[in-house]
């Protein structure tokens, strides 16, 4: 996973620390496959697409590493290399939001930060515009 630029002036901050218990059993909804590709992957490409220019950061839980690698893996390389660290998700999705927020600002804050849900994978350009 590369870097985005040092200070974007749009980011996209995708929340991914929920552990989906209301989706039953099994990996968290954000990681599980549709159509051959998990609706974290999927949510990406589909910002990426969007908005190419933006960098990406994704809150996880802090056990989701290798499910969080896998879904990144799935990414064609342009959407790869504007994704930034990860964070780490809080108790609440408030707190997971505001730590993202808390890691774009010690990174070099964007001007503009969008915030989506990870398990929502069809948002278009126009919803992004």
């Amino acid at each position: 996973m590369g870097a985005a630029h040092d200070h974007p002036s749009i980011a996209i901050l995708v929340v991914a620390a929920g552990r989906g218990s209301r989706a039953g059993e099994g990996l968290p909804k954000q990681y599980r496959q549709v159509a051959g590709q998990t609706l974290l992957g999927r949510t990406l490409a589909a910002l990426h697409m969007a908005m190419p220019e933006a960098a990406l950061k994704v809150v996880i839980h802090k056990d989701d590493l290798e499910l969080y690698a896998a879904s990144a893996a799935e990414l064609a390389s342009s959407a790869r290399e504007r994704l930034l660290p990860p964070a780490f998700g809080g108790a609440s999705r408030q707190d997971s939001v505001r730590n993202g927020l808390e890691a774009f600002a010690n990174e070099g804050a964007p001007e503009i930060v969008l915030i989506h849900d990870a398990a929502r994978p069809f948002a278009d350009a126009a919803l992004i515009a």
